[in-house]
C-alpha cells in the first residue's frame, strides 16, 4: 500500500489507552521546529530542503497524541531534522496561514517542495511507522522529481459577472438545496456518509429557505439529526456538544467543546423546537447555555472563552467518577473571530431566554471587544489572558465578524457607541481590504481563488450595508449589489464541491452568502 493511502488513523484504540492529555509543547519537541511567521518559509528557501508544515491547535487532542506518540520517536525526529525544514503553525493564532493552505481540521500537514510550492497535504494524525513511510516517500520523490501519486488538485477558473442576474442567484440556491437533499442521511441522520457534525448556518438556511415537501423534509431531518446529536455527541452531565463524530453512525466523538459551535446548535435547537416541538430540545438548549455561561466564561476579563480541550477518558465516566478526575482544560486565550461568532449567535438566543445573567455576560463580552477597538487604530486577532494584552494583527475575517456583531448589537441594545464602533470597523475594512478594481473585499495575503472564503466575508459586509441606513444613503462608496454580483455564478464550483466531498464545512460559506442574496432580493423589492 502506498504511503498516501495510509493517512487514515484508527482512533478508537486511543480512547481506551490514554487517560490524560499530553501538552503539545513544540518548543520542547525533539523536532527542530521553527515558529511560523509570514516570512519564515521564503527566508529558509536557500536550504533547498522540502518543508514539513504542521498545523495544530491548543485545544486539539489529536495534535497532542501525534506529538506524544509519533514526534517523540527518535527515527521520526531524526529523519525530519535531517531532511526537512520543520515549521510549527498555531492554527488559531495564524488563521491566515490556515486559510492560505486551505487546511481542513487539525492536525493538518503540508509538505512543500524546496521552491515552496505545495507537494502534498492531508488532515489527521498518524502512528510512527506510517508517518515515517510518508516522510521518507515525500523526501525521496521530491529528490527524484516525482509527482505525488494522489488526487490531482484541479484549478477552478472563474470569471465574475459584471451584472447581477437574479436567475443566477436562483440557480445557485437550487444547486445548494438539491445538493443538501441528495446527501441527507435518512438512516443515521446528519449529512453525508462519513463524519457527522452539525453545521449551524447550513441547517438554519435549509430550514428557512425550503418550501413544500422540501420544507417538510428539512424539518423532519433536522429534528431527527438533533435527536441523534443529543444522544451521541452531547455531554448530559456538564452540558455542551462535542465538535463532531468521526463515523457515519455518530461513533467516536471528537470531544473538544467549541463555544461558537455550541451557540449555533442551541439556536438551531430552539428554531427546530418551534417547528416540531420536543421537550428535550429546550432542556438541552438551557443546559448548554448554562455550560457556556459558567465553564466557558472568564470572570477576570468579563468575556466568553472559545474552547475546552478534549479528554477521551473523562467523558466516559458518570458524575461521581468525574469528581476524582482532572477537569478538561479550558483554553484561556480569547480569539476575536471565535468570540464574535459566539456573540452573534447569542444575540439571536436572547429571543428565547429571559436569563438576565446570560444577557449581562453577553454585554460584558461585547464591551470587552469594544475597548480593544476603541483604544486602537487596528484590530487584534487574540487576547492572551496570561500576558493580559491583545496580540496578532487582525485579518479580514476579524473585521467582518466584528462589524457584523457591533452593527447588530447597536440595533439590539439601541447603543450609539456600538454603532460608532461598527462604522469605524467598516472604515478600516474599506481602507485595508476593499479592492476598488474588483469591487469586493479581499485578503491580500491569500490567493485570489479563495472564492468560498471571500464569498462569506463579502456576504457579511453586504448584509451590513443593506441593513444600515448610514451606508444605504450613499455616504460610503460601496454597494452591496457588487458584493453579491461577484460571487453569484459559483454554481459550477458548488457542484464540484458537492461531488463526493469528504468535508462539508464549505457549505457554511454558501449558506451565509445565499442568506445575504435572499435579503438583497427583498431589499430590491
Amino acid at each position: 500500500m502506498s504511503y498516501q493511502k495510509k493517512f487514515c488513523l484508527c482512533f478508537a484504540s486511543f480512547f481506551l489507552i490514554f487517560g490524560i492529555l499530553f501538552a503539545f509543547e513544540h518548543h520542547d519537541s525533539h523536532v527542530n521546529f521553527l515558529e511560523y511567521n509570514k516570512y519564515i518559509i521564503k527566508k529558509n528557501k536557500k536550504q533547498t530542503k522540502p518543508y514539513f508544515l504542521l498545523f495544530a491547535a491548543e485545544w486539539c487532542h489529536w495534535c497532542e497524541i501525534f506529538a506524544e506518540e509519533t514526534l517523540t520517536q527518535k527515527k521520526i525526529y531524526t529523519y525530519l531534522n535531517k531532511n526537512f525544514i520543520n515549521i510549527f503553525i498555531d492554527a488559531d493564532i495564524h488563521s491566515g496561514a490556515y486559510k492560505k493552505y486551505k487546511a481542513s481540521g487539525v492536525p493538518y500537514t503540508v509538505f512543500l517542495n524546496p521552491d515552496t510550492s505545495i507537494y502534498y497535504k492531508y488532515s489527521g494524525a498518524l502512528y510512527a511507522e506510517p508517518f515515517l513511510e510518508v516522510i521518507e516517500g515525500v523526501n525521496q520523490n521530491i529528490k527524484k522529481g516525482v509527482n505525488v501519486d494522489g488526487d490531482e488538485i484541479m484549478t477552478f477558473e472563474y470569471t465574475p459577472p459584471t451584472e447581477l442576474k437574479i436567475s443566477s442567484l436562483k440557480k445557485l440556491q437550487k444547486t445548494f438545496i438539491n445538493g443538501l437533499l441528495d446527501n441527507l442521511d435518512w438512516k443515521e441522520y446528519g449529512f453525508g456518509n462519513r463524519e457527522k457534525k452539525i453545521l449551524p448556518e447550513t441547517f438554519l438556511y435549509f430550514l428557512k429557505s425550503s418550501k413544500g415537501q422540501n420544507k417538510k423534509d428539512a424539518v423532519l431531518w433536522s429534528y431527527e439529526t438533533l435527536l441523534k446529536a443529543i444522544e451521541k455527541i452531547y455531554d448530559p452531565i456538564e452540558g455542551g456538544f462535542f465538535r463532531f463524530a468521526e463515523k457515519k453512525d455518530w461513533d467516536i466523538p471528537h470531544y473538544e467543546k467549541m463555544a461558537g459551535l455550541n451557540a449555533g446548535i442551541v439556536l438551531l435547537l430552539y428554531r427546530v423546537d418551534n417547528l416540531k416541538p420536543n421537550d428535550s430540545f429546550k432542556k438541552t438548549a438551557e443546559q448548554t447555555i448554562e455550560y457556556l455561561s459558567n465553564t466557558l466564561y472568564d470572570q477576570e476579563t468579563g468575556s466568553f472563552l472559545s474552547f475546552q480541550e478534549a479528554d477521551t477518558s473523562y467523558y466516559f465516566f458518570n458524575k461521581n467518577r468525574r469528581k476524582n478526575l482532572q477537569f478538561p482544560n479550558v483554553i484561556k486565550n480569547i480569539y476575536t473571530t471565535h468570540l464574535a461568532t459566539t456573540l452573534n449567535y447569542f444575540l439571536d438566543l436572547l429571543e428565547y431566554t429571559n436569563d438576565n445573567n446570560f444577557k449581562n455576560k453577553i454585554i460584558s463580552s461585547i464591551d470587552f471587544l469594544s475597548q480593544m477597538i476603541s483604544k486602537n487604530d487596528r484590530i487584534y486577532h487574540y487576547y492572551s489572558t496570561t500576558k493580559k494584552k491583545w496580540l496578532g494583527k487582525g485579518d479580514l475575517q476579524d473585521y467582518a465578524l466584528l462589524a457584523k456583531l457591533f452593527h447588530r448589537a447597536s440595533k439590539f441594545f439601541k447603543n450609539e457607541n456600538y454603532q460608532k464602533i461598527a462604522s469605524k470597523l467598516m472604515s478600516i475594512s474599506l481602507l485595508e481590504y476593499y479592492n476598488r478594481d474588483k469591487l469586493i473585499f479581499i485578503d491580500p495575503e491569500l490567493d485570489d481563488d479563495d472564492y468560498e472564503y471571500l464569498m462569506k466575508m463579502n456576504a457579511i459586509f453586504a448584509k451590513i450595508l443593506m441593513e444600515n441606513e448610514y451606508y444605504k444613503s450613499n455616504k460610503i462608496d460601496i454597494s452591496a449589489k457588487y458584493l453579491i454580483t461577484y460571487f453569484s455564478e459559483l454554481d459550477e464550483l458548488l457542484e464540484d464541491r458537492l461531488w463526493d466531498s469528504k468535508d462539508w464545512d464549505f457549505l457554511e460559506n454558501y449558506a451565509t452568502f445565499l442568506s445575504a442574496a435572499a435579503q438583497y432580493k427583498e431589499f430590491l423589492n
